[in-house]
């Protein structure tokens, strides 16, 4: 287990999941909730879960807290609301969740599986357009395989 893998598994000791199948029937029930994608500015654009906040992982921070020019307002005053953090696997949803709650949002959950499970479910997606992204297409950006040159040499 690398670096990487070893934070994610140590912040699901705080951090609280949901499935997509399972959110999609929270987003009926729950207007209130907040869907917050935390994946870089391409990718959100590319495909994402209708209605949700884009906030990019590396501004985070200073979206959650007022007098920053980062400062997302719905966030901001959104500390004892429902919110769900996603991403494209669920790894960075869970590792900003985890800020979240250190934070004090008290009730911040990541979307196991991220915008992958949500696919891999057939469930609608919008792109920047707010067109509905094809299915198959999504698929094969969200599995496209690591590139040589990022690959460990030693286990290759």
């Amino acid at each position: 287990m690398d670096g990487y893998q070893r934070l994610v598994v140590q912040a699901l000791k705080t951090v609280d999941e949901i499935l997509p199948w399972d959110l999609e029937e929270e987003i009926e029930k729950n207007p209130d909730l907040i869907l917050l994608d935390i994946r870089e500015q391409d990718e959100f654009e590319m495909m994402h879960i209708k209605n949700s906040v884009h906030v990019p992982r590396g501004v985070l921070e200073g979206a959650c807290v007022w007098n920053y020019d980062d400062t997302v307002p719905l966030l901001a005053q959104s500390r004892d609301q429902s919110i769900v953090v996603i991403c494209r696997s669920g790894n960075r949803s869970v590792l900003a969740a985890q800020t979240m709650q250190q934070m004090k949002f008290t009730d911040v959950r990541s979307l196991k599986l991220g915008i992958k499970g949500w696919n891999d479910n057939d469930l609608a997606m919008l792109n920047n357009d707010n067109n509905i992204v094809d299915i198959d297409n999504a698929d094969d950006w969200l599995n496209k395989a690591v590139e040589q040159g990022k690959l460990d040499p030693n286990n290759i």
